[in-house]
């Protein structure tokens, strides 16, 4: 029975793929509910009719000025999640001390693991190979050091801050913003620092000048290192050969493709190389094995390549130093190509897959006439006509992140941090920070929608309705208030109008209904269950029935 459900939404997804069904509601209802869909994390039951009073000038007014919206509650929140507040070189300080503990426990025979177990045994062999009586105390456990425990609060705190946060609007550019400039987690010392990026390169900046976006990112030791220009030098630089020394394109490349130009922007491989030889000397410094130096960017000018160079036409002359990156990045800020590169992705991430050219270029003269003023294109975005074409209208297909953030929120879930959640999301391919390659998570409905998907989907859905992830509470009866859940013809029409406003949900209602008939019918004739077990089932069941369907997927 479960299995046919599950078939019977997957089919109707995938035929239904492009198509908007709409149930008649007057014009700007319709509007607001679409702009919450794209703008927020999900659609609670009161925010339609909170934007309808105040009006979507006055909503979008607010959320484009973040700092006028107490959020001293989701802040609260947050605060049970005391790594992702770290500090970075305390982070990594540890990280190192801990390396090092390791490298000497191998010397001297003894096993890597041990270093982890809190016995006396340990503790007497740590302090024993630091040859420091005074240091009789075991190194400490790894914690919020471990890889797996940072992930997990990482993911706990991203998936909170994006339920409880009234800063909406800021939350879901950020979320945009960082895959733009993605860094991955997985990659060494950066698991220690994608917090701090995500803090302070990218979250200030999602309307401000994308100019000092796109600078804040490229000073920062979290994307130094993952595209390696922490390592790249000039050919004739003094120092030690080896280990990946040398120039480095990776950084020039994602720069020009990803992060500016666009693939088809108009660079030559020559300019790749010369946006390399002008980044030459961008590092950061560490801090060292007694500690002291703090992880910031550093220009080392001794391994800048301080010959000319020519990028995209523009001469960079001899004997300069940080001001020829500086000069690249001013470029590529106001280059035509990149206001196109940004206003497409955009157009692709919040209103359609294959955006009208129109629309594209309406976005790009935005960028371009405001210098980048990202407040103004985000602006420009949810006001166009474009944007409230009935055709976009539930257009695409939700990630698996909005999926699961737009049904806690939807749902008035309790949500703290929860090892479930992170595996769903793992296993649905969206785990927030993880994704391996500089493009981030993709953001068209084909990439996430296939049999398997939705497969995972439902199970989700029907877990979380029926209470079954660990660190997540909801009571269905909340959403079915005011009826008669012993009936459920009474309360599922309910509590589809609260979790889907402005979609058609007669035939779903009708599939519900059916499934709930059937999971009614006893199976023995001992098997009769009191009513009040019953209608919390049904309540339980349909919850999860609705949160998994094509209707609630779409967006």
């Amino acid at each position: 029975m479960v299995r046919s459900t599950q078939m019977w939404l997957i089919a109707t997804l995938l035929l239904a793929a492009g198509a908007a069904a709409q149930s008649p509601a007057p014009a700007e209802r319709a509007r607001v509910t679409h702009l919450l869909q794209r703008a927020t994390w999900g659609v609670r039951p009161a925010d339609v009719d909170a934007v309808m009073a105040m009006g979507i000038g006055k909503w979008l007014d607010r959320q484009l000025d973040p700092s006028r919206i107490d959020d001293a509650a989701a802040a609260e929140r947050l605060k049970l999640y005391p790594s992702v507040q770290r500090d970075m070189t305390d982070a990594v300080t540890e990280f190192q001390r801990q390396q090092r503990l390791r490298q000497q426990a191998a010397r001297q025979g003894a096993r890597p693991d041990s270093m982890d177990a809190p016995d006396a045994a340990r503790r007497r062999a740590a302090a024993g190979m630091r040859g420091d009586s005074a240091m009789m105390t075991a190194p400490p456990r790894q914690g919020a050091n471990n890889p797996q425990l940072l992930l997990l609060d990482l993911s706990s705190a991203r998936i909170a801050r994006a339920v409880y946060t009234e800063r909406q609007l800021e939350d879901v550019m950020t979320d945009f913003w960082y895959n733009h400039f993605n860094v991955y987690f997985g990659k060494g010392i950066d698991r220690y620092m994608v917090a701090d990026y995500e803090a302070t390169a990218i979250r200030p900046h999602v309307f401000g000048r994308f100019r000092d976006m796109l600078g804040a990112t490229a000073k920062h030791p979290a994307m130094l290192f993952y595209l390696d220009n922490a390592m790249s030098v000039a050919a004739n630089a003094p120092g030690p050969r080896g280990r990946g020394r040398g120039l480095n394109e990776n950084y020039a490349r994602e720069l020009l493709e990803l992060h500016t130009l666009g693939v088809d922007g108009g660079y030559t491989q020559q300019d790749i190389i010369n946006v390399a030889r002008a980044f030459t000397g961008w590092s950061f410094s560490r801090p060292g094995p007694r500690g002291g130096a703090r992880i910031a960017f550093e220009f080392r000018r001794v391994q800048h390549d301080r010959d000319e160079k020519v990028v995209l036409g523009r001469q960079l002359p001899a004997g300069r130093g940080l001001e020829d990156g500086e000069a690249v990045l001013d470029l590529l800020a106001r280059h035509p190509s990149t206001a196109r590169h940004i206003a497409r992705k955009l157009a692709e991430r919040f209103v359609i897959d294959k955006p009208d050219s129109a629309f594209v270029d309406e976005l790009a003269a935005v960028f371009t006439r405001t210098n980048g003023d990202l407040r103004a294109v985000t602006r420009a975005l949810f006001t166009s006509k474009h944007f409230y074409d009935p055709s976009v209208y539930r257009a695409k297909v939700k990630t698996p992140f909005e999926l699961v953030t737009s049904a806690l929120r939807v749902t008035g879930a309790e949500v703290s941090r929860s090892r479930t959640m992170l595996q769903t999301l793992r296993t649905l391919g969206h785990l927030p920070y993880n994704a391996p390659d500089p493009t981030g998570y993709p953001s068209a409905s084909e990439d996430w929608v296939n049999s398997g998907a939705m497969v995972n989907r439902m199970n989700f859905a029907i877990a979380l309705g029926g209470g079954r992830l660990d660190g997540v509470r909801i009571d269905p009866r909340v959403l079915t208030s005011n009826t008669d859940v012993r009936d459920a013809n009474d309360f599922v029409p309910v509590l589809l109008q609260r979790l889907i406003p402005g979609a058609g949900t007669e035939k779903l209602e009708s599939t519900i209904l059916r499934e709930l008939a059937k999971a009614a019918e006893p199976v023995t004739d001992r098997d009769v269950r009191p009513a009040a077990a019953l209608a919390r089932q049904n309540a339980a069941r349909a919850l999860g029935l609705a949160l998994g369907s094509p209707e609630f997927q779409r967006k």
